[in-house]
């Protein structure tokens, strides 16, 4: 218990309006009991967030005594109640992210900059063994930080030092009220399982194994940093205006790739991060090793893009039908644009070369319609769009949006960077028009 006194009194909050967590249960009356405990000597102005589920029938009167807990020892309440989960189904995901926000939305409130949680060390030993088997990043592999600081305010964690036995055991010697959920005994939820049944055998072991857990973690989140600052410097030398460097980026440790793109997304899904998984980082990592003008569907509506040597994350929205006339410049829907070039270095599919003498301008630039067919550069025949959409690995979503561009007859003459028709002329035979897809 010195561990956990010793642990608040290091966080220096002295004469600080601090936010606690607590649902009722034993673990976050326990941590109440003890910050209550250091209320005078620290000065502390405590603000109890409680967040209601509205799952069983005994939540309401769990808020209400957790509040008549704060009437009677003069802390001050905020409560959330969810009164509709996401597409009016309850998960552990959606509540999180709910209750998170709560807690943003209590910190700025009270102009506070941490948050007390009262995970303990069984959570700890729990949240390791899930992590390791369904996978996770060496930070996610640690468990959790005693004190972490991602969401712009400090979480800390002082109970980490206990087990629920003893937080129990303590709450029975001084006789303070706490409730019991009776979900935490069903087997249909992952952690009850590893609470119930792997917990008590690594018990039987060590009874301190929760010790073990910590310096576990302790020794992972110093290899983490130590790996972080490297991939920080890195970060800052291949990643520009949102794109990554490919070629740079293929020349380091697989290990810091690992770090950069973690980074890298992070910037872009927020607190949507957890749809990102070791799967797609590795996708990410072997497409880029490949290094070739490609597209890729990603979590949340978005796609990865490699194109001229750069790598991005793009969000896609569904786009109405369009179709626009122009001689040597065009803005897309999507962002990019097509332009008369005089640049005659390049041969990719990004670039068509044409002899104005073959087709009739002005050009047209349209998207996908059913039926449409080309005639591919160095085939016989013509082939349909949605073939060559589908060979190139082109989502349903991005197929009906994807720019086409035409003659003014409607010949189907490219699709920017996905494949030219015969109308593009080699480099050593006569042409008068460069476009490039950029």
């Amino acid at each position: 218990m010195n561990y956990v006194y010793k642990f608040i009194e290091s966080l220096s909050i002295n004469n600080q309006t601090v936010v606690a967590a607590i649902s009722g249960g034993p673990d976050s009356m326990l941590l109440l009991d003890i910050l209550l405990d250091l209320k005078d000597k620290m000065n502390l102005n405590i603000v109890v967030a409680h967040v209601h589920h509205n799952l069983r029938i005994e939540s309401d009167y769990e808020a209400v005594e957790v509040e008549k807990y704060c009437n009677k020892n003069n802390l001050i309440f905020e409560m959330k109640k969810i009164e509709k989960y996401p597409n009016g189904k309850f998960s552990e995901e959606s509540a999180r992210k709910i209750r998170y926000e709560f807690f943003d939305e209590v910190i700025k409130k009270y102009n506070s900059d941490i948050l007390f949680t009262a995970h303990h060390g069984d959570d700890l030993i729990e949240t390791v063994l899930m992590r390791l088997t369904r996978g996770s990043s060496l930070k996610g592999y640690a468990g959790f930080e005693s004190i972490s600081e991602d969401r712009g305010y400090k979480i800390a964690r002082p109970l980490v030092y206990l087990t629920k036995q003893e937080i129990v055991e303590m709450l029975n010697k001084k006789d303070i009220w706490y409730a019991e959920d009776t979900s935490n005994e069903n087997d249909k939820y992952t952690r009850n399982r590893y609470r119930k049944y792997i917990l008590p055998e690594l018990k039987k072991e060590n009874n301190n194994v929760h010790y073990k857990f910590i310096e576990y973690n302790e020794k992972l989140l110093m290899a983490n940093e130590y790996i972080k600052k490297e991939s920080d410097r890195n970060y800052k030398e291949i990643v520009f205006n949102n794109e990554i460097d490919v070629a740079k980026f293929n020349k380091l440790d697989k290990i810091i790739k690992i770090y950069i793109l973690e980074k890298y997304l992070k910037n872009i899904y927020k607190h949507d991060i957890t749809q990102i998984n070791n799967r797609h980082i590795n996708i990410i990592i072997d497409y880029m090793l490949e290094n070739i003008n490609t597209m890729f569907d990603l979590p949340y509506n978005k796609k990865g893009i490699i194109e001229y040597n750069k790598f991005k994350v793009i969000e896609i929205k569904k786009s109405e039908n369009y179709e626009y006339t122009f001689i040597d410049y065009i803005k897309l829907p999507n962002g990019k644009s097509i332009a008369i070039d005089n640049d005659t270095t390049l041969t990719n599919n990004c670039v068509i070369h044409l002899n104005s003498n073959n087709i009739k301008l002005p050009f047209h630039v349209r998207n996908y319609k059913p039926g449409d067919r080309m005639i591919v550069k160095n085939m016989l025949g013509s082939k349909k769009i949605s073939d060559i959409f589908i060979d190139s690995k082109l989502s349903k979503e991005l197929r009906n949006s994807y720019p086409i561009v035409t003659d003014d007859t409607g010949e189907i003459i490219w699709i920017p960077g996905i494949k030219k028709s015969h109308f593009d002329i080699k480099k050593e035979q006569n042409y008068d028009i460069i476009l490039k897809y950029d």
